[in-house]
């Protein structure tokens, strides 16, 4: 992924924070592929980084000493808990990643809200369930918002 595409998304990151929850939100809940969690203050994160490619994706968090925490799939932003449970977030699983057609959400039922946006922020797509269908997204990276978490995932036109 090119640089300033990175640095783009982690501004939309934290853009989306700010501006979703604006006083609400003093941390962030990193979660890593096998659902470990990691809670850091905002006021310490200095970016969070996207690395994509056609096969996987990954968020890094970089705090303001410039140490590099790799390997999350999905981050919260929350008030104080530090626990996945605390905040009242279920376990979501969302695959596959990359898809081609139809995204699957798991942990979440026929009513949840679901929500994506492209890299600039804008609303590309808005559905309730546990199957979203992607064929008319372009090929890219989006995220996902479900209730107050957030998917990064990756839209392409073929496996």
């Amino acid at each position: 992924m090119p640089m300033k595409l990175k640095t783009f998304t982690t501004f939309l990151l934290l853009l989306l924070a700010s501006l979703l929850y604006a006083n609400e939100v003093s941390n962030i809940v990193a979660v890593s592929a096998d659902g470990d969690n990691t809670t850091y203050a905002l006021t310490d994160v200095n970016r969070i980084n996207v690395i994509a490619d056609a096969n996987s994706a990954s968020m890094t968090i970089v705090d303001n000493d410039g140490n590099q925490y790799a390997g999350y799939v999905k981050i919260l932003f929350a008030e104080a808990p530090t626990d996945i449970e605390e905040l009242g977030f279920t376990q979501v699983y969302v695959f596959p990643n990359p898809v081609v057609n139809t995204l699957n959400i798991q942990g979440v039922d026929e009513n949840t809200p679901l929500e994506v946006y492209n890299l600039t922020g804008k609303s590309v797509l808005k559905d309730k369930g546990t199957e979203l269908d992607v064929t008319s997204l372009s090929q890219g990276t989006y995220i996902l918002r479900i209730n107050n978490q957030y998917v990064k995932f990756i839209k392409n036109n073929t496996l």
